[in-house]
């Protein structure tokens, strides 16, 4: 199945248990409207929060042509990274330069962030959309009080990264596509330590032949269903120092345990139920991991007994009032998830969203 906006491209679990609690349905919240963004911050994708409270969020422009095609937009709009801040004015936080594009296309396309232990931001650069090849990298953001000042690339050699988080000083990357292997979709989890993440020499990672001949820095593999060739996406630890997975074609979250050299003890499914999960985070008020549902247009909590809980779905709509409009990530601060609708397309009948529209927004649910 195909993308109707974006490039083609290629997404996770093993043996694992599978006796896990249906989501149950309590009364619905309501997703309100919390930023209406302009249309050159067209797609957002990802986020990642600072200790004051400032939500920063990427935005690849997917949607240039399609709001060029309409009249909407005369030129596209270079990709970027905008700031709401804890009073929710929404800013211009970095704008990519003609500089920080590949070489090989000329493009950039910025999806997960996550800020390091050293202050900076690390973003996870989907070079797969524009030729299908290894140039995917990770950048870092060099920041200074709290302005971006310039970038580098400190990874190389991905295929298709998503979301990036840190848990100390190791780096976890999620590798969306490893490998189509018969009926499954091999996908993973990459590791690279904060010492690697060198502008001089940035960390290379070789490409995947198989579960017995891969890159060192490759942490953990899923294999899912192959429906999509989408696997693993989503990333976030819990308050225990345990690594979630979300696994889009599988609809599922995988869990990792870790010991406290951030090495990986045991993998298991820890929630299934969903149809096309995206990006989760942690909440350590609740003690929950929130997720969105990219098809569904759906916002779960999941406690950590692994028990789904449905916080809000709608139809397909434009998201004027602040509908959720396939919704790709979340963020949660204080009371409030912060919900980035990524408005994507895919050929696919399960899929609630039918067109890439205006508006462009940010939606918020209230928590108790």
């Amino acid at each position: 199945m195909k993308p109707l906006y974006f490039a083609a491209a290629l997404l996770a679990t093993g043996l694992f248990n599978s006796a896990l609690a249906e989501p149950t349905k309590p009364e619905l919240l309501t997703p309100e409207l919390l930023v209406d963004l302009p249309n050159t911050f067209n797609s957002p994708a990802s986020s990642d929060m600072d200790k004051e409270g400032n939500v920063y969020i990427t935005s690849p422009n997917f949607h240039n042509d399609a709001l060029i095609k309409i009249g909407e937009m005369q030129t596209p709009a270079a990709p970027r990274i905008g700031m709401l801040d804890k009073n929710n004015n929404f800013s211009n936080w970095y704008i990519f330069t003609k500089q920080d594009m590949a070489p090989s296309t000329g493009k950039i396309a910025p999806m997960g962030i996550a800020f390091g232990p050293d202050g900076n931001a690390y973003v996870a650069d989907m070079q797969m959309w524009f030729d299908g090849s290894y140039k995917s990298r990770i950048l870092r953001i060099n920041v200074v009080n709290g302005k971006a000042v310039s970038t580098d690339v400190v990874v190389t050699g991905l295929l298709f990264p998503n979301a990036v988080v840190f848990k100390g000083d190791d780096l976890f990357i999620s590798e969306t596509v490893l490998k189509l292997e018969g009926t499954k979709q091999l996908s993973g989890v990459y590791k690279v330590g904060l010492s690697e993440l060198n502008a001089q020499k940035p960390a290379h990672i070789k490409p995947f032949l198989s579960t017995q001949n891969h890159d060192s820095h490759l942490f953990d593999t899923f294999a899912s269903n192959a429906t999509l060739k989408f696997g693993a996406n989503g990333l976030t630890f819990d308050g225990e120092g345990n690594l979630y997975t979300s696994i889009m074609e599988d609809g599922s979250v995988i869990k990792t345990t870790m010991n406290e050299r951030n090495e990986k003890v045991k993998t298991e499914l820890f929630a299934k139920g969903l149809v096309a999960t995206d990006g989760l985070k942690w909440d350590k008020r609740t003690n929950k991991i929130y997720i969105t549902d990219l098809f569904a247009n759906a916002i779960y909590s999941i406690d950590m007994q692994g028990k789904l809980e449905l916080l809000a779905q709608n139809g397909n709509t434009t998201g004027l009032h602040g509908e959720l409009d396939a919704p790709s990530e979340l963020i949660v601060r204080g009371k409030d998830i912060i919900i980035m609708n990524f408005d994507a397309v895919f050929d696919s009948p399960n899929m609630v969203n039918k067109k890439a529209d205006n508006p462009h927004t940010l939606s918020v649910i209230k928590l108790k």
